[in-house]
């Protein structure tokens, strides 16, 4: 420190609860929008997610993801535990924190629960891409998974495409029938399926929300203009498609330097020749820049690969703790560094 400058000690702790009362789904829309709109234009400095492989179901690692944003005053990490088979024992599968620096010296001032943040941005940046991607009257919604995932992304695509119908598969038939009546007291036609080619038959809209190291999802079975948001598999040695879904549909990712090294069902169909990078049409954010396009026409199958980002997380990160700090929220702890 300088002259008699003096640093403030202070550090914020914002809790599952606390980001419960501070986010609401237009929030959440707004930031994944800027986000990816960040991601492609420069404005974010981030690099590709850093993973060290752990023991146990495949897709068990110790993930970590950086970024700054230009024009946001924190910057920082988000440190997570991804544990596949933990919805299996009723736990998350994220579970981790979001540590958050000042800029003038690099103070740590904060620290947000990594898992609720992880669950509000990857369902409202789907939503976002559904947004720019599906059909606007598209109506009928199929689930491939019934977990925390797939309940978000209910919440938020229903928000931005008049969702009536939602068709559910998971490996757990009696689980599916469970999650469906659940929609169905929410106030949608759900139905449960045994045969996951029965239920994305009628889709306008597949969310692939798993945690499954082999393809779920077929390219034989989507029907013409259908949008796939594949969500669950975010490390290379798990898929949740198969390679006629990649060259059967055109191809948008958040982040192509992490699509190109993480996206299991992308980088075998490069590997093996099926596609090439230049047939990847580019980052959502791009499209949502004006950019590049996007849908051709009502008949053509478009597929968002997503995996998170990092500028996702902090773009969230720093609008939770404004407004935690604004409202009085989170829990001060002295912490001097």
């Amino acid at each position: 420190m300088k002259g008699n400058e003096t640093e403030q000690t202070d550090f914020l702790l914002i809790d599952r609860s606390g980001i419960s009362r501070l986010m609401h789904l237009e929030v959440a829309l707004h930031c994944a929008e800027l986000a990816l709109r960040k991601t492609s234009n420069g404005v974010a400095k981030q690099d590709v997610r850093r993973t060290l492989a752990l023991p146990g179901a495949a897709g068990s690692c110790l993930s970590l993801m950086y970024a700054d944003l230009e024009d946001q005053p924190l910057f920082g990490a988000k440190v997570l535990s991804v544990f596949p088979e933990n919805f299996a024992h009723g736990h998350g599968s994220h579970r981790g924190v979001v540590v958050l620096f000042e800029k003038k010296h690099g103070r740590p001032v904060g620290l947000i629960d990594g898992g609720e943040l992880t669950g509000w941005r990857t369902a409202a940046a789907s939503a976002v891409a559904t947004r720019a991607l599906s059909r606007p009257d598209s109506a009928c919604m199929t689930l491939m998974g019934y977990g925390e995932q797939a309940r978000r992304h209910i919440a938020t695509i229903s928000t931005v495409r008049p969702i009536r119908k939602l068709h559910i598969w998971g490996r757990d038939l009696d689980r599916a029938e469970a999650f469906a009546a659940e929609q169905r007291a929410a106030g949608f036609e759900a139905v449960a399926f045994a045969n996951p080619a029965e239920a994305v038959t009628a889709a306008d809209i597949i969310c692939t929300v798993t945690s499954s190291q082999t393809p779920v999802l077929a390219g034989a079975w989507l029907p013409e203009g259908v949008h796939v948001n594949a969500v669950g598999a975010s490390v290379p040695s798990c898929r949740e498609l198969d390679t006629d879904c990649v060259t059967r549909s055109g191809v948008w990712v958040d982040y192509m330097p992490m699509a190109l090294t993480s996206a299991g069902e992308l980088v075998d169909a490069i590997s093996t020749g099926q596609i090439g990078p230049s047939d990847l049409r580019g980052e959502i954010g791009a499209v949502l820049e004006g950019d590049i396009a996007g849908r051709c026409d009502d008949r053509e199958i478009t597929l968002y690969r997503s995996l998170g980002v990092p500028a996702q997380d902090i773009e969230l990160a720093n609008f939770l703790y404004a407004a935690a700090r604004r409202e009085g929220f989170g829990t001060d702890v002295e912490f001097s560094l």
